[in-house]
């Protein structure tokens, strides 16, 4: 690279810029380049607080999340956090949330989650979280059984359960579902455009 050097006379003789300087330059307008291109692209992070014994998160899950997983998971602008709780029944729901994570350990949650929503319904039947039941589900889903009900039995995701319960109370969590992004916080069932114009917002502000 050539830059002038000022003198006298007509003509101004040429310096090269040492490439030690060129570098260091260089870097530094590829990092800021970087970050501008990560500001547009890392996605905002959506928390839901929900319960399987909770008609209201049911509602959520199968009428509201499709459709903001579409529109804004599927296009990298969020993602989506599931927080399970047992706060409905110390014993069903709680039950339920561990099974749903033990399914997990096993790739499964999210199939596991849909299939268990679908399960409870609107009829609200609380008989498909009892053992034998949670444990049919997961051989529907292909899952390994044994490892299934070794998890489910030991309660170890209870203590996870707990984290995500302790989490809710921290964040003023008091109606299920929950759902919170940036400094939205919507409580219980709520129209699909709610929703969206939180995310809309929060959205707008994080983009550059």
């Amino acid at each position: 690279m050539l830059i002038p050097v000022s003198g006298k006379g007509r003509q101004q003789s040429m310096k090269r810029v040492p490439f030690r300087v060129i570098v260091p330059i260089f870097l530094v307008a590829l990092l800021l380049i970087l970050l501008a291109v990560i500001g547009r692209t890392t996605p905002i992070k959506i928390i839901i607080y929900t319960d399987f014994e909770c008609g209201a998160c049911e509602k959520l899950h199968s009428e509201v999340e499709p459709e903001l997983r579409q529109r804004y998971v599927a296009t990298g602008k969020a993602q989506i956090e599931i927080r399970l709780l047992g706060a409905m029944d110390p014993d069903s729901s709680m039950r339920a949330a561990q099974a749903a994570l033990c399914a997990g350990d096993q790739g499964k949650f999210s199939e596991y989650t849909d299939a268990l929503f679908n399960a409870y319904g609107e009829e609200e039947n609380t008989a498909v979280f009892s053992v034998e039941a949670l444990t049919t589900l997961a051989a529907a889903l292909d899952l390994d059984e044994a490892a299934f009900v070794s998890c489910l039995n030991s309660g170890a995701k209870e203590i996870e359960v707990e984290e995500n319960m302790s989490m809710a109370q921290a964040d003023g969590v008091g109606t299920l579902p929950a759902f919170l992004i940036g400094d939205f916080k919507i409580v219980g069932y709520k129209p699909l455009d709610t929703y969206i114009q939180a995310i809309e917002e929060v959205l707008a502000v994080q983009t550059p």
